[in-house]
C-alpha cells in the first residue's frame, strides 16, 4: 500500500473520531498553528477549515503539515484549492515529514533583508562574511556561496565567533554610544557559538550553515527586541496578504 494512502487511512480515521488537528507552516521563521478538525474525506484529499490569515499562507506556500494526537510524526501534505468563502483548504499528496520540522523551541525570525555578518573560526583564525537568513536568541542560520566555501572549517562543533548587524534604531535605549546619523546606521553585535548544521542547497548554489550563539546578555536584549519587532512585522504582513487575497477573490 503506498505511504499517502496509509496517511490517507489514519487521517480518515481522525475525521470520524473528529480528533483535533494542527495545520502548522513556518512564515518568514515564524511558525504559524491553526487548531481544527477534518471536515471531509473524498477520494485521496481531505478538506480542513482554517483562518483567512492561515489561508493567506498556504496560498502562498502551497503546502503545510498536520499535527495530531492519533499520528506520533508530522504529516506534509500539498494544498489543493481553498474555498475562501467557506475559509476550508483541500490537502492531498500526503508525506511523512522530515524529523526536524517543527522542533525548534526559540522563536526564530527571517529578517525582511539578509543581515550583513562576519565568521572567525577560533583554532584558525579563518574569518569569511556571510548574509544571516534567520535568528532566535539562541542561534542563527547564513548563506554561503558554495564556490568559495571552505568544507574543513565548517565542521559540526567547531568553536565560532559571529559579528551581526543589526539596525541601530533597535539598541538605541540599551547603548548609549550607539550611532543615531540615520535609518543606514547599524550597530554590530558580537556572540560565541558552534557549528550546528552544515546543509548544500545545490539548485541555489549555497550552502546554509545553522549555528548556536551565545550572546552577551546585552546583546541579547538587543536580539530579543529585534524578534519582537520582526514577529510584529510579519503578523501584519500575513495580515495584509489575507486581505489582499478576499479583495482578488471577492
Amino acid at each position: 500500500m503506498a505511504i499517502n494512502q496509509e496517511l490517507l487511512q489514519l487521517l480518515q480515521r481522525a475525521a470520524r473520531s473528529q480528533t483535533e488537528i494542527r495545520l502548522l507552516n513556518i512564515y518568514k521563521g515564524l511558525p504559524l498553528l491553526y487548531e481544527t478538525t477534518i471536515e471531509a474525506v473524498g477520494g485521496l484529499e481531505i478538506s480542513v477549515p482554517s483562518s483567512r490569515q492561515h489561508l493567506a499562507c498556504l496560498f502562498h506556500q502551497r503546502e503545510t503539515y498536520l499535527q495530531t494526537e492519533a499520528v506520533p510524526f508530522l504529516i506534509r501534505s500539498q494544498v489543493i484549492s481553498l474555498n475562501l468563502a467557506k475559509e476550508a483548504a483541500t490537502l492531498s499528496h500526503f508525506e511523512v515529514a522530515k524529523p526536524q520540522i517543527g522542533k525548534r523551541s526559540q522563536i526564530r525570525v527571517e529578517p525582511e533583508e539578509a543581515l550583513a555578518a562576519t565568521i572567525q573560526f577560533r583554532d584558525s583564525g579563518y574569518e569569511m562574511p556571510a548574509a544571516l537568513v534567520d535568528i532566535s536568541s539562541e542561534g542563527a542560520s547564513m548563506y554561503l556561496p558554495a564556490p568559495l566555501f571552505p568544507v574543513r572549517q565548517f565542521k559540526v562543533g567547531n568553536e565560532i565567533n559571529v559579528s551581526i548587524s543589526f539596525p541601530d534604531t533597535l539598541s538605541q535605549r540599551i547603548r548609549k554610544g550607539a550611532a543615531r546619523g540615520g535609518s543606514e546606521a547599524k550597530v554590530t553585535l558580537q556572540a560565541n557559538g558552534k557549528i550546528a548544521s552544515v546543509l548544500l542547497e545545490a539548485q541555489e548554489n549555497r550552502y546554509r550553515v545553522g549555528m548556536r550563539l551565545f550572546f552577551h546578555p546585552l546583546s541579547r536584549a538587543v536580539v530579543l527586541q529585534y524578534i519582537a519587532q520582526r514577529q510584529a512585522e510579519i503578523i501584519r504582513d500575513l495580515r495584509l496578504l489575507s486581505e489582499e487575497l478576499y479583495k482578488r477573490h471577492k
